[in-house]
């Protein structure tokens, strides 16, 4: 009896592999999409969770809010996500929230116009305010502008947060504009590949092709020299030190919660620089080592014990009178 010779299995297993690739592209482009179109129909609109912790919070500490300043070109789900970790925290004190950017960007007033709105609406007169990452800073100039309008920020916590452009561990800043006015071959390279890296990194619904030509167009644009930063990021970064006039109450106080070996932001530098730009108002510093940068979502316990602590120290909740004793 004749066998019937069996044929090579490599061509179905490269069909498979082939079309299980194309079908995880199509799903991380769909994922991606998905995240720029939620981020832009959620673009500066404060997002309060509907769930037992915020509702018990609300009748706990009527009139306050916590409010998540997620960090630059952060998505709306990452940002939730970021709040979902930090928010059994956050309701130790009040109901916690999070305010989402746009895909194109910072705009402050938009931010401002967002919480106010938020405020009224909740009868909201004393807030803190969690800066995630750059979020920090926003909120160093969003406080002032709550304070003028009758909304008392009682803390601010910086989350990994830069205080100048010096405190980002971004050599390029330098050396992109040196190897252009020195060598330029290699200021050419040096740009085309911060380019497509950036793209990549932040696709914004893009496929990856437009994705790389809009990160390589904006590395060549004279106002950014830097690999990590975006223009208008890097533009407020410059700014914040140098036109921060204050105006945050000394009654504000300051949590910090930092990696002492973060990889994006030189901790000790920025904490220092805070201190600088606020030095009457009361700090306290924790350390959340090994946990890398602003990264609640992924280390939510340790994030969620440094909160309490820095509630505990910088906003005491008042103790309960004694009862009172019979004198028989």
């Amino acid at each position: 009896m004749a066998r019937t010779p069996k044929g090579p299995t490599w061509p179905s297993r490269r069909v498979f592999l082939s079309v299980a690739g194309a079908a995880a592209v199509t799903a991380f482009r769909a994922n991606i999409a998905g995240d720029y179109v939620l981020t832009d129909r959620t673009k500066f609109r404060v997002t309060t969770p509907d769930n037992a912790g915020n509702t018990a919070a609300a009748a706990l500490f009527p009139g306050t809010a916590w409010y998540l300043l997620g960090g630059f070109r952060v998505g709306y789900r990452q940002a939730v996500d970021k709040l979902a970790a930090l928010q059994p925290a956050m309701n130790l004190r009040a109901p916690a929230s999070v305010i989402s950017y746009s895909n194109d960007g910072i705009d402050v007033a938009q931010l401002f116009i967002a919480i106010q709105r938020d405020a009224f609406a909740r009868k909201i007169t004393k807030a803190y305010l969690y800066g995630d990452s750059f979020g920090g800073m926003v909120a160093a100039v969003l406080a002032p502008l709550l304070e003028q309008n009758g909304i008392h920020v009682k803390l601010i916590v910086m989350g990994s947060s830069p205080s100048s452009v010096a405190d980002v561990l971004d050599p390029g800043k330098e050396y992109i504009s040196l190897a252009g006015a020195v060598v330029p071959y290699l200021g050419l390279v040096g740009r085309l590949a911060a380019g497509v890296w950036s793209g990549l990194a932040n696709p914004n619904g893009q496929d990856m092709y437009d994705a790389a030509r809009a990160g390589v167009r904006r590395s060549f644009d004279p106002n950014n020299n830097s690999l990590m930063l975006s223009t208008s990021q890097g533009t407020f970064l410059d700014a914040f030190p140098a036109q921060f006039d204050g105006g945050i109450s000394h009654t504000t106080g300051i949590g910090l919660l930092y990696d002492p070996e973060d990889f994006i932001v030189n901790a000790a530098q920025a904490m220092r620089g805070w201190r600088r730009l606020l030095p009457d108002n009361q700090f306290f510093e924790y350390d959340l080592p090994h946990t890398g940068h602003a990264s609640p979502e992924f280390h939510p316990e340790l994030y969620r014990t440094g909160l309490g602590v820095l509630q505990d120290i910088l906003d005491p909740l008042p103790r309960p009178a004694p009862p009172v004793q019979p004198i028989f």
